[in-house]
């Protein structure tokens, strides 16, 4: 009979066998998918091995071709091509950091929708698809979020490495995450604005969903968010007073920057979800993942890491008479 030959890469180890089986043999029924590990139609090392058992380091796996020959999973059936170089702000060994595009979802919330993670992993195959350490089924991933309307500065998996140190510094609040936003009116004074904040839901249609977020209401499903609010500078856009801040939030919850804006009576611009006027601007949101910095590491990653605002952004600043600091 003949085999398949696969060797586990370094992210592969510890995996269970039958998870990275059930893996490359998505579409294969489970019940099947077990009775070939039993029958030994997929083995480790040329031997017979059992679901639990986990895969070591220079482990090489063996699976009957007539097992893969119908599975659309395979790596070698899906697209290979890189990100556009002016998207990548920093591409290391365990992780890669994008500046999003306005108006993309970072996971798919439709089906017809192009999503960010899927051509990241796109990216991911294009690089490392000849690479004989690779991973028989590791993923890229998102490490944290954004909105489809908030542009900027993103996090991506590379490796297990990566993503586990990545996350645990997030779980422990010792990455420090910065925005720029422009909001209506003329904030004064830098503030900390610490708020309750409860997630809710309004039907657009019987299928689709929009969600926005109460402020200052204390519920079972509140949470407690902390924003750090420094004015830069001060402008007129239409008439109307606005305001160049840089926010700083020590917790991540959904809509915390807009919701808790609005709820202090400066809403971003263009927020109109939030209670803004519209803006007549090919981007109706002005929310910017500016900055991440990091703790010493082991992955070698710099102390801190900016991404620059987009074209329309910048062009609105220069409208309302306002030209970025220095500083950014």
């Amino acid at each position: 009979m003949e085999f398949i030959q696969l060797k586990a890469g370094k992210d592969d180890e510890g995996r269970r066998l039958d998870r990275i089986a059930r893996t490359l043999l998505a579409d294969e029924n489970l019940s099947q998918l077990y009775k070939a590990l039993r029958s030994g139609l997929i083995k480790v090392n040329q031997k017979k091995a059992k679901g639990e058992y986990r895969i070591q380091p220079g482990d090489e796996i063996q699976v009957a071709a007539f097992l893969t020959k119908n599975n659309k999973t395979q790596e070698t059936a899906l697209p290979q091509k890189p990100l556009p170089e002016d998207w990548v702000i920093l591409r290391t060994e365990s992780l890669l950091f994008i500046n999003k595009p306005y108006d993309m979802n970072v996971q798919k919330a439709e089906k017809t929708d192009q999503a960010l993670n899927e051509l990241v992993q796109e990216d991911y195959r294009f690089f490392h698809s000849k690479n004989d350490e690779k991973s028989l089924v590791f993923k890229t991933g998102p490490l944290h979020r954004l909105d489809r309307r908030t542009t900027g500065l993103i996090t991506f998996s590379q490796n297990l490495e990566g993503a586990h140190w990545f996350s645990e510094a997030m779980k422990n609040h010792t990455i420090k995450k910065t925005y720029l936003a422009i909001v209506e009116g003329n904030l004064k004074k830098q503030e900390t604005w610490v708020e309750k904040i409860a997630k809710k839901s309004e039907k657009l249609s019987n299928s689709v969903k929009f969600h926005t977020v109460s402020v200052g209401f204390e519920s079972k499903n509140s949470k407690d968010s902390k924003t750090t609010v420094i004015p830069l500078a001060y402008g007129v856009y239409r008439e109307r007073p606005v305001t160049l801040v840089k926010f700083i939030i020590s917790t991540g919850r959904t809509h915390q920057i807009r919701s808790t804006s609005a709820f202090h009576s400066h809403p971003l611009l263009g927020d109109t979800a939030y209670g803004a006027e519209p803006v007549s601007e090919k981007q109706q949101l002005f929310l910017h993942s500016w900055s991440l910095e990091f703790p010493e590491n082991p992955l070698g990653l710099p102390e801190k890491l900016t991404c620059p605002p987009g074209e329309i952004f910048v062009s609105v600043l220069k409208s309302a008479l306002i030209n970025l600091p220095s500083e950014l």
